[in-house]
């Protein structure tokens, strides 16, 4: 199980949140993926699901913040992390209906771990 503990608990700041917000989804990615692989039932999935949303949103707020330290526009990263929460709370919604939303689930991390590269400083 991969569990989200606050950026600030780590004693990071400015990139290195990002890196570390990078870092956690794609573990969560990893995991997920493995799980699915293993073991498809929605007790599994809606695992993974209640795992995501209980790190997700402390993990997007540092992340924003991080990217204010740098003196980045902010405004397209929260439409971003907006957009994401609301297809994970849709995932969610339909998974409780009975939809098998697994894989559904592991193409949007991924996609979220793609855009993450264009809010970071090289």
């Amino acid at each position: 199980m991969t569990v989200f503990t606050s950026w600030q608990a780590q004693g990071l700041t400015g990139n290195a949140v990002l890196e570390a917000q990078r870092s956690w989804l794609g573990q969560l990615a990893q995991n997920l993926s493995e799980r699915l692989s293993q073991d498809s039932s929605p007790a599994s999935v809606g695992d993974c699901l209640a795992q995501l949303m209980s790190g997700l949103l402390q993990s997007l707020v540092s992340a924003e913040e991080a990217v204010l330290e740098q003196g980045l526009p902010i405004d397209t990263l929260v439409e971003e992390h907006n957009l994401l929460c609301e297809e994970v709370l849709d995932l969610t919604e339909r998974h409780e209906r009975g939809a098998r939303v697994g894989l559904e689930l592991l193409d949007l991390l991924h996609e979220c771990l793609g855009s993450y590269d264009q809010h970071t400083r090289h």
